[in-house]
């Protein structure tokens, strides 16, 4: 799918996660490749190193620009994924501090995150691209942190 270029920060984050939620999905099944405890691992680097500040700079960047110059704003859209964030970051607190294994929650987290994904960048940031203001995206673009695995 073709993305605006100064949203391919929040794309190439949205990449990692997607790669990883199969991974979540897949532990403690026979297409496990990475076991509870190292998934957990992972899980935890990834959300202290991009995914926490993922969600703030949608919510603190893109989301305002889009309620501020969007003259057709899908506002369900912004429920859905405000609310997705908070699930997310739910499972993620409910994970990281557990004192056994959760391998089902780890697999709803894993659904959760690839679907969040797949509705960020298929109808979300299409409507934003659509009526954000292209000097204002290339000015956001500015305030995403990078990627730490590819730096982009």
């Amino acid at each position: 799918m073709k993305r605006h270029e100064s949203l391919y920060p929040l794309s190439h984050h949205h990449h990692h996660a997607l790669v990883m939620a199969v991974d979540m999905t897949q532990v403690g099944t026979e297409k496990e490749k990475h076991s509870y405890r190292e998934m957990l691992r992972q899980l935890i680097d990834f959300w202290e190193k991009d995914g926490n500040q993922h969600f703030h700079d949608e919510e603190t960047v893109l989301i305002p620009l889009y309620l501020a110059y969007g003259e057709e704003i899908d506002h369900e859209a912004v429920k859905r994924m405000l609310y997705e964030h908070a699930q997310v970051r739910g499972y993620v607190h409910q994970l990281r501090h557990s004192t056994r294994a959760m391998t089902n929650e780890m697999q709803e987290l894993g659904q959760l995150l690839q679907d969040h994904i797949r509705f960020e960048e298929r109808h979300l940031f299409p409507k934003v691209e659509e009526q954000i203001p292209e000097k204002y995206l290339y000015q956001a673009n500015g305030q995403f942190m990078r990627d730490s695995y590819s730096g982009f």
